[in-house]
């Protein structure tokens, strides 16, 4: 066994795709990898502000870094991400998917049929868009990883949570068929599935009803309180990563043991 070989995290070309990098999970795992040495392209529906400055963050630090709009739902523009990823940086490795809607929550039995609808559509078809359009781009360079957020409710059932943990379920079914199907071609596919995060979608829920649902969830959590970004952001980098060459078909709950 060989020690005190710094192996790099990520190839010296090509790039990280992080769809739904606007958000405050999809900025961490973007600005992480970054840091680690992965060139980065962002993508954002509405937040094109804030994703430009991101962006600009990012290139005031020396790392190379693009945004580009992009609505997971519609095919063209996923391919468009792609196509416009490869002029500029040659190569993709690593897709992340950390995109999403606000939800409601509630009982089941109260929601409406549009609003289950639109979750499919962004989750699972927005997923199922990335993931067959990524394949041929990651074939192509030779091999690569996916890594799609997700949530621990996909291993503990929250009550009133079925908004989130029903979508999330059939994307960690699709990446564990990515994994099964794609290994031979070099490309690994893995989920991170956060607890109670303070950030992104829960900040809504801090301000409304539904504050005790995210109270609830806390007290139910082992280590008693809210992840940072940084720490689902971790989880994510490693696993995109080239530390994680042996793990593919894996979902990894960061989840202060609320799955437990």
């Amino acid at each position: 066994m060989r020690f005190g070989i710094d192996t790099p995290d990520f190839p010296d070309s090509g790039c990280a795709i992080v769809f739904g990098g606007s958000g405050g999970l999809g900025m961490a795992s973007a600005g992480l990898m970054a840091q680690r040495g992965s060139a980065i392209v962002v993508t954002y529906r509405s937040r094109r502000d804030e994703s430009q400055q991101f962006v600009e963050q990012l290139r005031g630090l020396g790392y190379r870094a693009e945004a580009m709009a992009c609505d997971v739902t519609d095919r063209a523009q996923v391919d468009a991400v792609y196509a416009g990823a490869l002029k500029s940086f040659g190569r993709v490795h690593t897709v992340v998917s950390a995109g999403g809607l606000v939800f409601d929550t509630g009982p089941l039995a109260d929601f409406r049929p549009e609003s289950f609808r639109g979750v499919i559509e962004t989750d699972v078809v927005g997923f199922f868009n990335i993931a067959q359009a990524g394949i041929p781009v990651l074939r192509e360079g030779k091999g690569g990883s996916f890594v799609a957020l997700i949530t621990c409710a996909t291993q503990r059932t929250v009550p009133l949570d079925a908004l989130s943990a029903t979508p999330k379920a059939a994307v960690q079914m699709l990446v564990r068929h990515i994994a099964t199907e794609e290994a031979r071609n070099g490309i690994r596919a893995n989920s991170v599935g956060p607890g109670v995060v303070n950030g992104g979608m829960v900040i809504p829920m801090m301000k409304t009803e539904t504050r005790k649902l995210l109270d609830m969830a806390v007290e139910f959590t082992p280590l008693g309180r809210l992840a940072s970004c940084e720490e689902i952001a971790e989880a994510v980098a490693y696993l995109a990563s080239s530390k994680a060459a042996y793990i593919t078909g894996q979902a990894l709950m960061v989840d202060g043991g609320l799955s437990a």
